[in-house]
């Protein structure tokens, strides 16, 4: 699933070669890799960094971001040569002109010094350093931030003059996978009471010992409880998410603002957790999924959702815990929705255990 982003640069050297092959023609070897090393591949086989083909070089880069940076991404050196493939076919004319330029679109920039060169004969090399760039409009654009974007830039060798019968054979394309880092929000789901002071680790069922309801539950102690679930973006960069509350079948939502979310700068945890640290709570109803929260980078987001326990037989009550989960899902997709792969836990999990007072 790589909530990832994937740059993909096309440098096109010119057109492969046709039956008549050419008796002199230009080739091209990728080596001297900065800032970044890619994976090599000939035709989608691997090779070593510099080998040549009539056909295809593939470079592979991988760069774990959230979104793209403007300025440098990568270099290499693209060296040249001219060889001879085949002894049949027309010579050239000497000297020819040999450019290198990028064409197509602008969402990458390739930048290759130098970028023109006079190609003398047989036996003659040249190297460009080529600087892949990204551009102000491209790492500002939310559209190229998306897990597994994918931007293409081109770059061109071409002869002058025109006619001048020296071909160019080899295509290379560079691959650079931009891929979303996981494990950004930490999900915590506890229990405290309802004001939300108190952490629960354990409960007392009470059940009716008399008249029409006996055998029946009563309440708790304490009677009225809430499942927190807090999410924390550890990250930098904001995270969009969906949540959906799950409680045990034996609890039900207390009041018509059962579900309220709280926000606060910085990061926390349940053992650390004052609510008196989040701003002031906004209700949600009884809305058990929650679409599309947004959580700035290093912040933190809480959840509750106030419960009381159902009027149910005490047959019906689960062996010896209640369950509880708060899970995220992928924005947009709702609940249950797809999971978040962002986030871990996912779903966060808590058991509460209980006894039953006869």
């Amino acid at each position: 699933m790589v909530n990832r982003i994937s740059l993909q640069i096309a440098l096109l050297t010119g057109a492969l070669v046709c039956s008549a092959v050419a008796k002199d023609a230009i080739s091209a070897s990728v080596s001297n890799f900065t800032l970044a090393t890619p994976t090599v591949s000939v035709n989608g086989n691997p090779a070593a960094p510099g080998t040549f083909a009539v056909g295809t070089i593939q470079l592979w880069y991988e760069v774990h971001a959230y979104q793209f940076t403007a300025g440098p991404l990568a270099t290499f050196d693209l060296t040249l040569q001219d060889y001879q493939p085949s002894t049949t076919g027309q010579a050239p004319s000497y000297p020819v002109t040999l450019n290198v330029m990028q064409i197509g679109g602008t969402s990458v920039a390739l930048t290759p010094v130098p970028s023109t060169f006079v190609v003398s004969g047989l036996g003659w090399s040249g190297n460009s350093t080529v600087s892949v760039g990204i551009p102000v409009s491209t790492a500002g654009n939310p559209a190229f931030a998306a897990d597994g974007t994918e931007l293409v830039g081109n770059l061109k060798l071409s002869t002058l003059p025109a006619g001048s019968k020296l071909d160019t054979t080899t295509n290379i394309q560079v691959h650079v996978r931009l891929v979303h880092p996981t494990s950004c929000l930490r999900v915590y789901d506890f229990m405290t009471t309802q004001d939300l002071s108190t952490s629960i680790s354990s409960l007392q069922v009470d059940l009716f010992k008399n008249g029409p309801k006996a055998g029946r539950t009563k309440g708790t102690t304490p009677p009225q409880l809430s499942n927190d679930v807090l999410i924390v973006n550890v990250c930098a960069s904001e995270e969009v998410f969906d949540l959906m509350l799950h409680n045990d079948s034996s609890f039900q939502d207390q009041g018509a603002n059962s579900v309220f979310m709280f926000t606060k700068p910085g990061s926390t945890d349940p053992s650390t957790f004052e609510i008196a640290d989040f701003g002031a709570g906004t209700p949600k109803g009884n809305n058990h999924c929650l679409g599309s929260l947004h959580l700035p980078g290093g912040d933190s987001v809480l959840v509750t959702n106030h419960l009381s326990i159902a009027d149910i037989p005490a047959a019906q009550l689960p062996p010896g815990s209640f369950g509880f989960s708060g899970l995220l899902a992928v924005a947009g997709t709702g609940c249950p929705g797809i999971v978040n792969t962002l986030a871990i836990p996912n779903p966060a999990s808590l058991s509460v255990p209980f006894s039953i007072s006869q």
